[in-house]
């Protein structure tokens, strides 16, 4: 799947060694996620209660009812909880691997989580909890020594990032769920609101820039094509981040 080389990158003055990947698909590490299982908002904690990103991710979920932790809220009788067509996008998960936060209503978890998005999260704690079973700091210091090797290990475990390691734009995968005319196929009966894309990633933008993005800033031309599936190949994610 790849061939091990070594770049050297300096990172906040430190020296970065990276393995030079060369990818044969940007979905590679993606496809591990089946073997992972789904953990409710528990499990991204860490992520909702200290940083930047999910301030932004929170302020349109809770504030706004029509966020995506108000979702399941909109389905009003038991025929659509328990309608497929429905959860797909009203829910987390459906029908995957739940270890934590199923419904009453079935398999699944109520409303649509961080998950939804980035993949199931069980692998990821594991990874961050106790990496190479060398302990709960190993994965902060793997961080900060060898950003792209981090996300690398990220994507084994089954995360995942529209745009960068899935095949879809950041845009698809929110149409897997919105529509842009009312013509729309998979557009919803009982609402009329059509989604501006543009409008709502300004809004939903919910990046933070860190020692990947840095390190990746620092690639030439020709080593982004060989780290591919590792680094954005959507256009849009590499807009300014807000400020």
């Amino acid at each position: 799947m790849f061939k091990g080389m070594r770049k050297v990158l300096m990172v906040g003055g430190a020296v970065v060694f990276t393995a030079g990947v060369v990818f044969t698909s940007n979905t590679a590490f993606a496809k591990k996620s089946k073997n992972y299982k789904y953990l409710g908002g528990g499990g991204c904690k860490c992520h909702m209660n200290k940083t930047k990103e999910a301030n932004e991710y929170k302020k349109v979920g809770y504030e706004d009812k029509n966020g995506h932790w108000n979702t399941f809220s909109r389905l009003t009788t038991d025929e659509e909880r328990k309608n497929e067509e429905c959860l797909s996008c009203h829910a987390t998960g459906y029908g995957k691997k739940i270890k934590k936060g199923k419904s009453k209503y079935g398999n699944f978890i109520e409303n649509v989580t961080c998950e939804a998005c980035h993949g199931p999260g069980d692998g990821y704690v594991k990874v961050k909890k106790n990496y190479k079973g060398k302990g709960k700091d190993a994965f902060s210091k793997l961080m900060k020594s060898d950003p792209l090797e981090a996300r690398k290990v990220q994507f084994e475990a089954g995360g995942r990032i529209a745009g960068v390691n899935s095949p879809k734009t950041v845009k698809e995968q929110c149409l897997e769920c919105h529509w842009e005319d009312a013509g729309a196929k998979h557009k919803c009966p009982k609402t009329d609101k059509i989604f501006k894309f543009k409008e709502y990633f300004k809004i939903d933008d919910h990046r933070d820039e860190d020692g990947i993005d840095i390190a990746i800033s620092k690639l030439s031309d020709a080593d982004k094509a060989k780290y591919k599936g590792l680094i954005a190949q959507d256009p849009i994610l590499y807009s300014p981040y807000k400020k």
